[in-house]
């Protein structure tokens, strides 16, 4: 049987011990050991196929190169993002906090149009001083609280992507949904079915900053009044991370941000923003799942749902 060349053999790829004898004469038929080890370039490889060690084919070779390129940097990536998780991950619930979404560095280029000029550097800032103090085990309730405002900020981006619009193009005054627009979109089957548009979001154009949140009556409320609300004040409260003195009215996001069922809101976002949740159970029961997990008391949905289909809609009431 004509045997394979060793670099595409299926055994030639674990670290093995060949032991042979000379033949050549008989004082010479002491037992040596060969030790063979991977070359370089076979670092990764994970089947004989993806060897192109003596591969003659240029383009081939160029293929398979670029495939153990591309597997060796998604390891490093995943090596560095499983370690900065596990840090936050540890600082979140050694405060008692159910971790949220991480930040994430690359994610970092929506703001909204109120945020101050330098507000990469402040974020860049808050993590290594909410990373210090979690070193130091005193990891502070206003990091948390900032830390869940980066959360929306990253919810809104992940989103956005998951419903086909790129995030240069929310940031334009100028833009209107995608939804609104007879250019090809992505099949509503291939959008998480908590963010499809619904026929409000189809017919009546708006900005396309109003279609990330997952609650298909919301994004209708906020179609319905957007000539009448400040949006800039409702994205004040959801992301000014950097400002002390914010309302703390704001969403919460404790996993994948298309899900319902990981948003919540707080009490002062009820208070200011609560006009905008008419038709919203979902995110009512979501809220109290969280706030039950967390040991709070749950919030009085009864006389909340009562004042929001009773009361009018104002401009008035986006200002406590």
């Amino acid at each position: 049987m004509k045997s394979q060349p060793w670099h595409k053999h299926p055994t030639s790829l674990k670290p093995c011990r060949f032991v042979f004898s000379s033949f050549l004469s008989s004082d010479m038929a002491d037992v040596h050991e060969i030790s063979l080890r991977r070359m370089p370039q076979q670092e990764g490889v994970q089947t004989p196929k993806d060897d192109w060690t003596g591969t003659t084919d240029r383009v081939q070779r160029r293929k398979l190169q670029n495939r153990l390129n591309q597997r060796s940097y998604r390891t490093r990536k995943k090596i560095q993002q499983n370690a900065k998780d596990d840090a936050w991950l540890h600082m979140l619930t050694q405060s008692g906090v159910t971790p949220p979404i991480q930040i994430d560095r690359d994610a970092a280029s929506f703001t909204c149009t109120i945020a101050p000029p330098e507000i990469h550097t402040m974020m860049r800032q808050f993590e290594t001083i909410a990373l210090s103090s979690y070193l130091d085990n005193s990891p502070t309730t206003d990091h948390l609280l900032s830390l869940s405002k980066l959360n929306i900020q990253r919810a809104i981006i992940e989103n956005i992507h998951a419903i086909g619009m790129t995030m240069e193009w929310t940031q334009r005054d100028e833009s209107i949904s995608i939804f609104n627009m007879p250019t090809p979109q992505l099949p509503d089957s291939s959008i998480p079915p908590s963010l499809r548009p619904t026929q409000c979001q189809r017919l009546i154009p708006h900005h396309p900053w109003l279609d990330f949140f997952p609650f298909p009556n919301m994004r209708d409320n906020l179609i319905a009044v957007q000539d009448i609300i400040d949006d800039d004040d409702l994205c004040h409260d959801l992301m000014a991370f950097w400002d002390t003195r914010n309302t703390d009215a704001t969403m919460l996001v404790w996993g994948p941000s298309w899900e319902p069922g990981n948003w919540e809101v707080t009490p002062a976002f009820l208070r200011k923003w609560g006009f905008l949740l008419r038709g919203c159970e979902d995110l009512m029961r979501s809220t109290n799942q969280w706030r039950v997990k967390r040991g709070e008391k749950p919030l009085s949905w009864k006389a909340t749902l009562a004042m929001l289909y009773t009361r009018p809609i104002s401009k008035s009431q986006t200002n406590p």
